[in-house]
C-alpha cells in the first residue's frame, strides 16, 4: 500500500506519496489527490491510503527547504521514469541551488544537444518536483519558460534560492 499526506506550504498544497523504501510521487497544488491516486495506480499497480509513516521525514524536509533553511533534499525516493528522464533529472539535481541552466544545456550536459524538447517533457512530467529540481530550469533566452507547479512557484523557488545564498 502507499501511503500519502497532504500539507500547506509557502507554495500551496503539496501531495506526497511514498512507499517504505521510499517517495514515488511529489505533487503541487496543480494536481488533484485524484491525480496522484491515479499515478499511483498505473505506474504501481495499487491504491493509496492517508498516513505519515513514509512521508514524514519527507515532508520535515520539503518544509525546512521552502522555508530557506536548507538546500538539498535527501530523503530516498523511488525514480519511474524512462531512463532518457531518469538521466536528465539526475543531471538537474546537480545543478547547484540558486544557479539555472537553459534546457539546451541539460540536453548538452546527458550528451543529447538536439534533444532540447525531449527535456522540456521530463521536467514536464518530472514525478518528484523539488527533489529533481527542474525549477532551475530555464529558456535560453533567460525567460522562465514552463512549470508544472505554475510560473508564480517557480519564481517563487528561484528568488529562494537566490535570496538563501
Amino acid at each position: 500500500m502507499i501511503e500519502y499526506t497532504t500539507f500547506n506550504s509557502p507554495i500551496g498544497k503539496i501531495y506526497i506519496a511514498a512507499v517504505k523504501e521510499g517517495v514515488v510521487k511529489i505533487s503541487l497544488s496543480t494536481e488533484s489527490p485524484e491525480g496522484l491516486e491515479k499515478y499511483c495506480q498505473k505506474y504501481l499497480g495499487v491504491g493509496v491510503r492517508e498516513g505519515s509513516e513514509y512521508t514524514q521525514d519527507a515532508k520535515e524536509q520539503i518544509l525546512k527547504y521552502l522555508e530557506g533553511k536548507s538546500q538539498y533534499l535527501d530523503f530516498p525516493v523511488i525514480h519511474l521514469n524512462s531512463s532518457f528522464r531518469k538521466k536528465v533529472l539526475e543531471t538537474e539535481r546537480n545543478i547547484p541551488y540558486g544557479e539555472t541552466r537553459s534546457y539546451g544545456e541539460v540536453a548538452e550536459i546527458v550528451n543529447n544537444p538536439r534533444a532540447v524538447r525531449a527535456v522540456g517533457s521530463a521536467n514536464a512530467e518530472n514525478p518528484l518536483p523539488l527533489y529533481f529540481p527542474c525549477h532551475r530550469i530555464i529558456s535560453s533566452n533567460g525567460s522562465l519558460g514552463g512549470y508544472g507547479g505554475g510560473l508564480g512557484v517557480k519564481q517563487y523557488l528561484l528568488d529562494l534560492e537566490s535570496k538563501s545564498l
